[in-house]
């Protein structure tokens, strides 16, 4: 289990690394500071307040894990909630997909 002194990055790359070799993402669990905004574009702050309010970047939040009084995330949930993510080749197509959305 990570220290508190370990950097998120290196938590992070350290998770990657035992993906890369075969580990199930969904038995690798990240803390919340190596996630935001390391994986995902958003501050920690922003991620509390999705978990109350179930919505982040304008779509469903990433589910999470309590341990304690800790929050974590399994890689699996963020790498699926990025995957999710709408890709778009050019912002005429984010807006015809917001009008269409309406």
């Amino acid at each position: 289990m990570p220290t508190k002194t370990q950097d998120p990055g290196d938590i992070l790359a350290n998770a990657l690394t035992r993906y890369r070799n075969g580990l199930d993402p969904a038995l690798i669990e990240l803390p919340e500071a190596a996630v935001f905004p390391h994986l995902i574009p958003a501050q920690p702050a922003t991620a509390r307040k999705a978990r109350t309010t179930g919505s982040l970047l304008g779509r469903p939040a990433p589910r999470f894990v309590k341990r304690g009084r800790n929050v974590r995330y399994r890689l699996k949930d963020v790498l699926d909630w990025l995957a999710d993510a709408d890709a778009y080749g050019s912002t005429a197509e984010v807006n015809v997909a917001r009008r269409a959305a309406s």
